[in-house]
Parts: structure tokens; C-alpha cells; sequence
């Protein structure tokens, strides 16, 4: 996989949609670890929608919660990815700032710390870590808005 035009995000967000569920689970994490000092959510109804997601989540076993994800990523027809697919895009993008906060503070099942990436997702995480801010977060909002189905 080569990035020559990391620019386009629509191309990028493909890219992240060819790899493995596992690997853009970490990839947003990484990308999550990358940008979380500059992100100020705004107190908004959608973090509200995005929180009362979470929370759902959050009250399931650590396999649960994992699975949750992964059902997110995949387009799984059950209740949390019905909820998800409702939200508007800046609501599922605090769904999955909340979960990464949630990941730190251990109250979501954390990244394994042994966890590696494929050299295909490696390659794309550096390529984002290139992206300036304002890039880095057009990529995770489209990203995650095409997650759920």
C-alpha cells in the first residue's frame, strides 16, 4: 500500500475500511492518541446521544464491549448499531472520542498494550500522524460517519 495522496481523505477513509476490524479499532485509537490534546468537545445534545451509546456500552463485560465495536465497524444489525446509525456525524464522532476516553480510563476494555498492527495499518497510521490537525479530523469524522451500516 502506498500513500502518495494522504490529502485525500475519502481515499484514506477506504483504506481504512480494507483492514481488518481488529486494526481500524487500533488505528482510531492511535489516531485518537495523536489528536486528543487538541479536542475540545462542545457541550452539545449530540455528546449527550453520543454519551447515552457509550454508556450502554459501557455497562457490558469487557468481550461485550470489545464486540460492540467490532459491530460498529461491521454494520451489525442489533440494538447498539441501530442506535449508532441514527446519530449524525459529529454525534457518532464523540461516540468514538468517548469510548477512547473511556479506553484510558479503563473503563471500556483498554488496547491490548501487546497489540500489533498489521504493516498495512502501521503504514496508514504514519501516514495520518503526517496529516495536520485539521486533516486528522476530517479523516476520523468521515470515518467513523460510514461505520454502523
Amino acid at each position: 500500500m502506498t500513500f502518495t495522496n494522504i490529502a485525500n481523505i475519502d481515499q484514506t477513509v477506504q483504506q481504512l475500511q480494507r483492514l481488518s476490524v481488529d486494526d481500524q479499532l487500533a488505528v482510531l485509537w492511535f489516531v485518537y492518541t495523536e489528536m486528543k490534546d487538541g479536542i475540545t468537545p462542545s457541550p452539545t445534545a449530540g455528546l449527550e446521544l453520543s454519551q447515552a451509546v457509550v454508556n450502554r456500552i459501557g455497562i457490558m463485560s469487557r468481550e461485550e464491549q470489545l464486540q460492540a465495536q467490532r459491530d460498529i465497524i461491521t454494520g451489525a444489525d442489533n440494538e447498539i448499531n441501530r442506535e449508532y446509525r441514527a446519530l449524525y456525524p459529529r454525534a457518532k464522532l464523540g461516540v468514538w472520542y468517548l469510548l477512547a476516553q473511556g479506553m484510558e480510563q479503563e473503563t471500556i476494555v483498554p488496547m491490548p498494550p501487546d497489540y500489533q498492527l498489521s504493516s498495512e495499518a502501521q503504514e496508514m497510521l504514519n501516514a495520518v500522524k503526517q496529516l495536520d490537525f485539521e486533516q486528522q479530523t476530517e479523516f476520523m469524522s468521515r470515518a467513523v460517519t460510514n461505520m454502523g451500516g
